[in-house]
């Protein structure tokens, strides 16, 4: 049996909609069965679900064989895992955003403060940058910061909160990764799962 580390949210909703174009039916039923379970069996596949950050750490602590995640928590964060392969989905981008009138950005409000830190240090820009969990596009509109680094996937949510991109960042997409030491002594579970989703 192998685990695979999934995380609810737009990567999972992008997952499925792979499986569904592929018609990844055996997988489907049982990832979309509405219930509170945090782990589904499918097969000789243990799928669990967890916050995308957390994915990582179940892969790197051995607790998952596999993990599907987006390349923005790796690139926030080191962690000891084997970096797999590109996904055919999960496609979206990191940018500096804020209101349109903003004239000069000195405070910059994100929740990937590193990936923050490194553009505008790269930039040569010296900006303060504050830590938000979520709802970061409210740092601007209340005052807090001057802009935001985040996920941008269809701009929708800028929009409606009159935000503008100032700049391009970073693509995203989603990642397999893997644990260092069960990719190779699970390797025939590990890729005949593969070749079932169609990565190989």
């Amino acid at each position: 049996m192998i685990t695979v580390a999934l995380t609810k949210g737009r990567l999972f909703e992008d997952f499925i909609k792979y499986m569904e174009e592929n018609s990844l039916n055996d997988y489907l039923q049982a990832l979309t069965a509405e219930n509170r379970s945090l782990y589904t069996l499918i097969d000789n596949v243990k799928f669990i679900f967890a916050k995308g950050p957390d994915v990582p750490t179940y892969v790197e602590s051995g607790v998952a064989d596999l993990g599907i995640v987006g390349s923005d928590i790796l690139a926030e964060d080191p962690f000891n895992i084997l970096n797999v392969s590109q996904l055919p989905f999960g496609e979206c981008h990191f940018s500096v955003a804020g209101l349109p009138d903003q004239e000069e950005v000195e405070t910059i409000a994100a929740k990937y403060t590193n990936i923050a830190f490194e553009h505008f240090k790269h930039q040569k820009k010296d900006v303060s940058i504050i830590h938000l969990n979520g709802s970061v596009e409210l740092a601007p509109l209340l005052g807090l910061s001057d802009a935001i680094v985040d996920i941008v996937q269809t701009g929708g949510t800028l929009r409606d909160n009159g935000l503008v991109e100032y700049e391009k960042i970073m693509d995203i997409h989603a990642r397999l990764i893997a644990n260092k030491r069960t990719f190779y002594t699970k390797e025939d579970e590990i890729y005949k799962f593969l070749r079932e989703i169609g990565v190989i």
